[in-house]
């Protein structure tokens, strides 16, 4: 296996771990934010109010691209199989 065959793998990887990640922590830092200025607007200082709605937020984001991210799960698993047979033969 060569190098250039390596660092593209190590690539795709990333480049997958990012896409399957974005739309969770994006979801996160905007329900963030938004939850800031509110709080920041109405001066309520409340832990739970600034968790629970991020949470809730993040829950929606896994319901509604769960199968995106499945799918894209298992395109880069057999990807990744058809790349292990060619390599072992």
């Amino acid at each position: 296996m060569s190098t250039t065959a390596i660092i593209a793998a190590a690539r795709e990887m990333l480049i997958v771990t990012l896409m399957l990640l974005t739309p969770f922590l994006l979801t996160a830092v905007l329900s963030s934010f938004v939850m800031g200025l509110f709080q920041a607007s109405t001066r309520i200082n409340d832990l739970t109010l600034s968790f629970v709605p991020r949470f809730a937020a993040v829950l929606l984001a896994v319901y509604f691209a769960a199968s995106w991210a499945t799918g894209l799960m298992i395109g880069y698993l057999e990807r990744s199989v058809v790349a292990m047979r060619t390599i072992l033969g």
